[in-house]
């Protein structure tokens, strides 16, 4: 199921996690920890996966779509809030469902020092996350429904557009959602500013407010993240990131962010993304025209609310295979931002002394063969292209600083 989960705002995508002991200048972390947590972390996933068909496997068993639906009808002769209203059991049981792997998750970063915060912090984070998750839900469910009923001719290409359009909002809005979980605010660091400021200007870009987003009290992590367009356009940096790299490795990978935004990847992702959407909402339409949606009554309309259920299982389905379309899309931006930053700043050197520190502290590892799944290629791909480019430019990289500490793995 399409949750917004406490991990998707807790470490937002752009660069790789960093586990951090600022004052630790010890050797890597052994290859068989990082092998031993990338495994369990994709168990915690398939776990995740198996929770959500569990849990329409237990919705359905109880036939609690009948339920909802007859209580929607008694309880409002508003369509649109019968559809919330069914969503509402839904969403509930595949919360409890996603509960047990999500503490799994937990553990696990527990266990290799990854995560600091208590059990209790945790708890409130998770149901933040599950909260946001039901108004993104609620909001996909309308748009579907709301689509299908009042535009039947063209309610696929609207239903897909309108999606399109609530992600990228959920995109614009990230420094405000994120703030739900730590705290965000303007940078203080002065020379840290002026030096990212510039770095816009160099890239043709205009930036607004360069955030700070607070994290370090709860998790080791580190991410930056540029989102936004033209003036509305903000930077935001962990305070993680900005304890663990120096200046010149922080430029890098904010050069690398805004190789997306002036090679205008943000948009060639949306094109794609809405018509995977419009995809979607079509071959949907069609099941529902024929009748071939799980625990609907089967009356072949967009009126039926027992619809509800079957249609968010095949949505996020395929939104999961579709994903795969948008992560080898996502692969090729990499590489093209990664030759961004080395040409906007110069030289590799940086970008490549970064992406070794976060591949020594980034316990999650994958090889060639399992890329198809990720958005990012493997971090020795990158790493092997910018030492490419600066033997090409002619330019001597710095031998192997040392590394950061990340700690024995815990009980």
């Amino acid at each position: 199921m399409i949750f917004i989960s406490a991990a998707c705002f807790k470490t937002a995508k752009i660069c790789p996690s960093v586990i951090m002991n600022n004052a630790a200048t010890s050797s890597a972390p052994p290859p068989d920890l990082r092998r031993a947590y990338s495994k369990q972390f994709r168990r915690a996933a398939q776990l995740r996966f198996l929770a959500f068909f569990f849990a329409f496997f237990v919705y359905g068993l109880l036939r609690i779509n009948q339920w909802s639906a007859s209580f929607a009808q008694s309880a409002t002769s508003n369509f649109y809030l019968q559809l919330v209203i069914c969503w509402v059991p839904l969403w509930l049981l595949c919360a409890v469902a996603q509960l047990p792997p999500s503490l799994y998750r937990f553990y696990l970063d527990r266990k290799f020092q990854i995560a600091k915060s208590g059990l209790y912090p945790w708890l409130r984070d998770f149901l933040k996350a599950n909260a946001l998750g039901f108004a993104f839900g609620a909001a996909i469910v309308e748009i579907a429904f709301a689509s299908n009923n009042l535009f039947p001719s063209y309610a696929w290409i609207l239903a897909g557009i309108l999606s399109s359009f609530l992600f990228m909002l959920v995109s614009r809005s990230l420094p405000w959602l994120l703030s739900f979980f730590y705290p965000v605010l303007p940078l203080t660091n002065k020379s840290l500013q002026e030096r990212l400021t510039q770095l816009a200007a160099k890239a043709r870009l205009r930036v607004g407010t360069i955030y700070e987003w607070r994290i370090s009290e709860s998790t080791r992590r580190a991410n930056a993240l540029v989102t936004g367009i033209g003036s509305a356009r903000r930077v935001l940096l962990t305070d993680t990131l900005i304890s663990a790299l120096s200046e010149d490795e922080v430029d890098a990978i904010v050069a690398h962010e805004l190789g997306h935004c002036a090679l205008h990847h943000v948009r060639a992702r949306l094109l794609l993304q809405s018509l995977i959407f419009v995809g979607i909402y079509y071959v949907i339409g069609l099941a529902v025209h024929y009748q071939l949606v799980i625990f609907a009554d089967g009356n072949g309309s967009w009126n039926e609310l027992t619809l509800v259920p079957g249609f968010f299982i095949y949505w996020s389905c395929a939104y999961v295979y579709g994903n795969i379309l948008l992560a080898s899309l996502s692969r090729k931006q990499e590489r093209a931002a990664d030759l961004f930053s080395w040409t906007l700043i110069g030289r590799s050197g940086p970008f490549i002394t970064a992406m070794r520190k976060l591949t020594d502290l980034n316990l999650v590892v994958f090889d060639k063969k399992a890329e198809w799944k990720y958005m990012h290629p493997p971090t020795a791909d990158r790493i092997a292209a910018a030492e490419r480019f600066a033997k090409a430019h002619g330019e001597i990289i710095a031998a192997l600083e040392p590394r950061v500490e990340t700690g024995s793995m815990s009980n």
